[in-house]
């Protein structure tokens, strides 16, 4: 892992520049790229579309940081509402994609309309374009650590370094700890619906359909991968009996590994506990929030597609 890649000292103070940022701005340029490609292929208006892209990307771009911090907030609110200054402070990591995916779509889809762009035609390439730049994203989260898996055994699993780099969003506890790569399997899944979006493109019956389906498709595949997080506590939704974060609190104070504040001060008795596979010593949501997201998701789309299919002014 590689969270901050260097460090300006000016002034007496430190600007580090982080690889989560670098990364993320990198997929937004690919994906914008990208986006010129497609609309002078799929748009509306292939001359024009490709120039006024960059516009509504930007919307887009808003809509994705904003709406995801604004669902992680939500999500915890617990711990920001008595540390209200963290919230800003986005370069530590804590997005819900979910938030960033709606409100994205929601500025973009207006921004494109004040263009009077063909709006869900452009969905479909923008759609399609941002997926190929979250691909490039979600590498930040593994170069900081953050959305990490849960311990595993598999002969894949990635193993972060003890001690941890300054600025690493993982969890101490786990340092050393082989885990699921829980980070390229986003990729891999944002890699496998930009894939498909390219192949709907060249075969949809309907504008708004590559949307649709890519809208759904994420909340399944995000779903999957939802079940090898190891970050369950900061996800929230429903825990299994026993299992909720101040039960297994409790359980680590009894056995001495943390203090009353929940603070570790046997670190490595829990990761020896860990692996002689001993139970009960993590948080483990039987459904966490997004996945409760995602059916409602996925519900709405399969509705929005049979409407939409069945619309004749739609058609292409």
């Amino acid at each position: 892992m590689w969270p901050e890649i260097f460090t300006l000292e000016l002034f007496g103070k430190s600007f580090p520049l982080r690889s989560f940022g670098l990364l993320v701005a990198a997929g937004f340029m690919v994906g914008i790229h990208v986006a010129q490609k497609l609309a002078a292929k799929y748009g509306g208006n292939p001359e024009k579309d490709p120039l006024k892209v960059p516009e509504v990307g930007w919307s887009v771009l808003i809509g994705v940081i904003l709406g995801a911090r604004l669902a992680f907030v939500l999500v915890n609110w617990k711990h920001f509402s008595q540390h209200p200054l963290s919230i800003l402070a986005i370069w530590e990591g804590g997005l819900v994609m979910y938030g960033g995916l709606i409100l994205a779509l929601t500025l973009g889809i207006r921004k494109a309309r004040s263009q009077g762009m063909n709006v869900l035609a452009t969905s479909d390439y923008m759609l399609t374009a941002g997926f190929l730049g979250q691909a490039i994203g979600r590498l930040g989260c593994l170069a900081v650590g953050d959305d990490y898996g849960a311990p595993t055994n598999l002969p894949w699993a990635i193993t972060f370094p003890d001690p941890l780099p300054l600025g690493s969003a993982f969890a101490p506890e786990l340092a050393g700890v082989a885990v699921h790569p829980t980070q390229p399997y986003m990729t891999l899944k944002a890699l496998a619906l930009f894939f498909l979006g390219l192949w709907l493109l060249k075969n949809k019956r309907f504008h708004g359909q590559v949307t649709l389906v890519l809208f759904g498709g994420y909340a399944i595949l995000r779903s999957v991968v939802e079940m090898f997080r190891g970050d369950d506590a900061a996800r929230d939704g429903i825990f299994k009996a026993g299992l909720s974060p101040a039960e297994v609190g409790e359980r680590l104070r009894d056995l001495n590994m943390v203090d009353p504040y929940g603070r570790f001060i046997d670190i490595q008795a829990f990761r020896d506990a860990l692996h002689n596979g001993a139970e009960g010593l993590r948080p483990d949501l039987l459904m966490s929030t997004s996945q409760m997201v995602a059916g409602v998701c996925l519900l709405i789309t399969v509705v929005l597609y049979f409407r939409l299919s069945k619309r004749p002014d739609l058609k292409v």
